[in-house]
């Protein structure tokens, strides 16, 4: 059996879950190294970023700023696109299915 962090992923998630406790299905989504802090409107956004930011200081956790995107209204998140009218699929990963070719065996699916 080969040695290794075999449960990093859940033990990580365990750590978010703890971590945003309070704000996770109120203002921020996590999954596993993304978040995605969601408000109604500009001053509740600030108010949520400002909490989320706090959480992080007190948690000793830290940021990668070239991963982070701010004051957005839509994104992708997890291959999704999210936006104000909800979660969409992916349109590049819609546009491939189409063009993909039938399979005409068991192997081909």
């Amino acid at each position: 059996m080969p040695f290794g962090l075999k449960n990093v992923g859940a033990t990580y998630q365990r750590l978010m879950d703890k971590v945003f406790s309070d704000q996770i299905g109120r203002n921020i989504k996590v999954y596993i190294e993304n978040m995605v802090i969601k408000s109604r409107n500009e001053e509740m956004l600030l108010q949520d970023v400002e909490e989320t930011f706090k959480t992080l200081v007190k948690a000793q956790m830290k940021l990668n700023p070239a991963k982070c995107t701010f004051g957005v209204e839509e994104g992708q998140f997890l291959g999704y696109q999210v936006s104000r009218e909800g979660i969409l699929p992916n349109t590049t990963k819609i546009q491939e299915f189409p063009e993909s070719k039938t399979p005409h065996n068991l192997k081909g699916v």
